[in-house]
């Protein structure tokens, strides 16, 4: 049935109003909010049928304004058994995938008769059906280059044999398919911008040898890719604490797939931060009714943390020199776009001075355009970035150095992008995730920083964390159940209004620990570092201000959480 599809026909599928929908649920779909409206067109730019089952397509979202291209490969089925493999034909994966699947009836001629049948699609990407074929079918990868594609597999860059033998494994698969037994899990929880799957390759002929696993990465975005490029010079650079690049598929020359290595791993450090925090906090304040004025003495708070937290100061005072080492092996004099270079501090400053005051004037923008009842409408929340204005244009004035070095860094370096393993007490860390900054443009995603860039990602981790567990006590201890209480409404009185303060005092001790969990922890990982507290300050606002402008649009609730953040700044400066 499948083979009387055509680009037409799947073009006028595309542009339903339940395919517009459909493609408003998927994670990797952005500007949901400026798009809800479904008065958008979805135009196919590439079009290929493969294996008659696998819809590979190029998609353009437009408005008269916007134009947006996603990687977007679609597999067909009538029933969802006859795509899946033995080992995925699970209830909850059944499930799941099916949840997942766009649906709609359709009338057609089939052989001079009109026919009603159901049109099942499902992101290709879920189905070992669609790896097997893209990576490991050398009848399909043979016309690749007749639909201007391209799969790469990558080895001359490995010099250590673990690396060159997880490469030609791969390509001992693609030659003798039938030797090989294959399992995919969906890794990130769907929560990641791209989808990422794990793919396990065991060969039948050694059962005894540990199957080898890789991370297959679809590029939703279609644009061209950064992330590749970095993994190649950290392999050059021979940098241990992140994964291999192993191949690529491009299509029309884009990345839009990536096989890349699985780094062993525990999680990733956000969750140690948070785990402990939180562990520190519920046990140490269980009842709010009691006195814990011993915790007005600094080296008692300081005890507190030396006890609870023994993981996180472990890795707050390793992390920063794996940070260092990052920035180093980021490196690659010979090449102009891995180049460090020295820019005038004036000309740089002033321009981002511009930059994030721009992104406070549109701030305001939104705020005033909200309900007068709005939280954000408060006018003590526009003072605050009213205030950040002024201490912008403060640190430009009064910042010394003449130049300022900027250089390729991670971009986008919060806690989730580093992953953590542990082996006799010792810690290891891999970065992961290259692509950038979301928040910019391929050319500024392109383009160098100082590195101060990553170091205020990481800091801005640490308010988030501690606001988030003031929040979760807020909710789980002093909200009354018999009153509708909203836990962000207690926390904006405990730092805003003094007249209608939480009247446990509970709040403020545990504020002030808080506090002190977070300089101690900051001082740890800036330690040796040797960086600029004002470079580190504006990366740092504009990190909350992207923070504050993504809780407005999309989870307004919670806008407090970077509020504080810009609040502190303002305290402290």
């Amino acid at each position: 049935m499948i083979t009387s599809f055509n680009k037409d026909l799947v073009q006028v599928v595309y542009n339903s109003n339940e395919f517009k929908g459909w493609l408003l649920s998927r994670r990797w779909f952005g500007d949901k909010s400026a798009l809800s409206n479904l008065e958008f067109t979805v135009k196919i730019n590439y079009f290929e049928l493969i294996t008659e089952r696998i819809l590979l397509s190029i998609i353009e979202v437009k408005t008269p304004d916007y134009s947006k291209a996603y990687f977007l490969p679609l597999i067909y089925y009538e029933k969802i058994e006859e795509i899946l493999e033995p080992t995925e034909r699970t209830r909850s994966n059944i499930i799941k995938l099916t949840e997942n699947t766009f649906s709609k009836k359709l009338v057609m001629t089939v052989e001079n008769n009109q026919e009603i049948i159901t049109l099942n699609l499902l992101e290709a990407e879920f189905c070992l059906f669609f790896w097997r074929k893209m990576l490991f079918d050398s009848k399909i990868s043979e016309e690749f280059p007749s639909m201007d594609m391209e799969l790469t597999l990558y080895s001359k860059q490995f010099e250590d044999e673990i690396n060159m033998r997880k490469v030609q494994n791969l390509i001992e698969a693609g030659l003798y398919p039938e030797r090989y037994e294959l399992t995919l899990n969906q890794l990130g929880k769907g929560n990641t911008t791209n989808t990422l799957f794990l793919l396990n390759v065991l060969n039948k002929r050694n059962p005894d040898q540990p199957a080898i696993s890789y991370v297959l990465k679809s590029y939703k975005d279609y644009s061209v890719s950064i992330e590749p490029s970095k993994l190649f010079v950290l392999v050059k650079n021979k940098f241990p604490n992140a994964p291999k690049i192993y191949g690529t598929i491009k299509v029309r020359d884009k990345e839009t797939i990536g096989i890349i290595e699985s780094v062993p791993n525990i999680g990733n450090l956000g969750d140690i931060y948070w785990n402990e925090l939180n562990s520190m906090i519920s046990r140490t304040f269980r009842d709010v009714n009691n006195e814990y004025s011993k915790f007005s003495d600094k080296s008692q708070v300081s005890k507190l943390i030396n006890d609870n937290c023994i993981e996180t100061l472990k890795i707050s005072a390793d992390i920063g020199n794996f940070i260092r080492n990052l920035h180093e092996s980021l490196i690659l004099s010979e090449e102009q776009q891995y180049s460090v270079e020295s820019v005038d501090s004036k000309i740089y400053l002033n321009n981002y001075t511009n930059l994030l005051n721009s992104m406070i004037s549109e701030l305001l923008g939104y705020m005033t355009h909200q309900p007068e009842s709005a939280f954000s409408n408060l006018p003590k929340i526009s003072s605050i970035l009213i205030d950040i204005k002024d201490i912008i244009e403060r640190f430009r004035v009064e910042f010394k150095e003449t130049n300022i070095n900027i250089q390729p860094v991670h971009q986008d370096l919060h806690m989730e992008q580093i992953l953590y393993n542990k082996s006799d007490s010792q810690y290891d860390f891999y970065f992961i995730d290259f692509e950038g900054d979301p928040q910019l443009g391929l050319d500024e995603k392109k383009g160098k920083f100082p590195v101060e860039k990553d170091l205020a990602s990481f800091l801005r981790a640490l308010s988030y964390i501690k606001f988030n567990n003031l929040l979760k006590f807020i909710e789980e201890n002093i909200t009354r159940k018999d009153k509708y209480e909203v836990p962000e409404e207690i926390l904006y009185n405990l730092y805003f209004r003094r007249a209608a303060r939480p009247l446990s005092k509970v709040l403020d001790i545990i504020k002030n620990v808080l506090n002190a969990w977070e300089s101690k922890l900051m001082g740890k990982i800036l330690k040796n570092l040797n960086l600029s507290y004002v470079l580190i300050t504006y990366f740092y606002i504009e990190r909350a201000l992207h923070e504050l402008k993504y809780e407005i649009l999309f989870r307004p609730n919670k806008i407090i959480v970077p509020i504080l953040g810009l609040k502190e700044i303002v305290e402290k400066n």
